[in-house]
């Protein structure tokens, strides 16, 4: 199914993109991220085949989700369904088919709530997709800080409780739980994981109190729900545009990791087209546009000269990783960056 990409470099990227996004969406072998991904990716064409996956994929998680993984491909359905239905009315969905679907996802959001928050107010996860843990500096690291830090998980929830209290608005469903509850998420996640002193938001909350403060990107991915402060946002993107955490003629698109200490050398890690999305989404959320648009120009220029690889080093190469395959999650991505939409 994806023999186009390893020859993608040799072609233009997006000849038939659109047919192989298609067939992911049917396929048996692909993983649910890549599904949710492609039918985001088709809907914003107004894909009657991709909006029935992301209601398929919605109907099928049911109340309880069958692990900790497949929390982000859900929380990415229920934030792309709930954004289609409230920003395109002319989408070939019957308002009984959407009332219903957003039922259900307030009966996954109360699922999660109740059944994965943990005393600090936000959610524990134990796990992510492969494609979002490659070999990553910190991992071996956060292995002995009982588990994978959760930062990008809670930023999902957060965003898609932002956006389903929207959608149920619109459809005059309760949600003044979801109100109260999304509050008390984002007033937990500046306090865990905000760190006053360097101006980000540390991936790991054990990190904030750690003698060596690290900076990752996965920090600034709160853009994307729209958790910080305008203050606070500007403050983050000072890491971006800040020359000593720059390593490629200030390019953010190539900037992973680094020990924000000047006697540390930097330790980078994978950059990684998917959070690229997120990251370039966010930055436009607080009209951070020029830096949007040039984490958007980079990373396709990325793929343009490799491929669909899920990851590349701070030099712009491939990811040397066992795990680095090529993969639809970068096809839809591509396709997502060319549509450029305000999520």
């Amino acid at each position: 199914m994806f023999e186009i990409f390893k020859k993608a470099h040799l072609q233009p990227l997006t000849t038939s993109i659109n047919t192989d996004l298609k067939t992911v969406l049917s396929s048996l072998s692909a993983t649910p991220l890549q599904r949710v991904l492609a039918a985001v990716a088709l809907a914003n064409n107004d894909s009657e085949e991709a909006m029935h996956t992301l209601r398929e994929i919605l109907k099928s998680a049911t109340a309880t989700p069958a692990n900790d993984e497949s929390l982000v491909p859900l929380f990415f359905s229920i934030i792309n369904f709930c954004r289609i239905v409230t920003t395109n009315p002319e989408i070939e969905i019957s308002e009984a088919d959407k009332i219903e679907t957003l039922v259900r996802c307030l009966a996954q959001y109360n699922f999660i709530f109740d059944h994965y928050t943990s005393d600090d107010g936000l959610l524990q996860a134990k796990a992510w997709p492969s494609i979002l843990t490659p070999e990553d500096p910190l991992l071996e690291i956060a292995a002995q800080q009982n588990g994978l830090p959760d930062l990008l998980t809670n930023t999902l929830f957060i965003r898609a409780t932002a956006e389903l209290i929207k959608a149920g608005g619109i459809y005059k469903l309760n949600i003044a739980p979801l109100i109260e509850g999304n509050e008390l998420m984002i007033y937990c996640f500046n306090e865990k994981y905000w760190n006053e002193n360097t101006g980000n938001y540390q991936r790991d909350s054990w990190l904030t109190a750690s003698s060596k403060q690290f900076f990752h990107l996965t920090g600034l991915l709160p853009l994307y729900a729209k958790i910080p402060t305008q203050d606070k946002a500007e403050a983050m993107l000072q890491h971006l545009l800040h020359p000593r955490y720059l390593e490629n003629d200030g390019m953010p698109a190539y900037f992973c990791a680094a020990w924000l200490q000047t006697d540390q050398p930097h330790s980078t890690g994978p950059i990684q087209p998917l959070l690229n999305w997120l990251l370039a989404i966010g930055l436009r959320n607080y009209d951070f546009v020029v830096t949007a648009d040039q984490v958007k120009s980079e990373t396709l220029a990325l793929i343009q000269k490799h491929g669909y690889y899920n990851a590349f080093t701070n030099t712009g190469e491939i990811w040397s990783g066992k795990n680095n395959e090529p993969c639809a999650e970068t096809v839809a991505v591509e396709v997502l960056f060319e549509q450029y939409l305000r999520h």
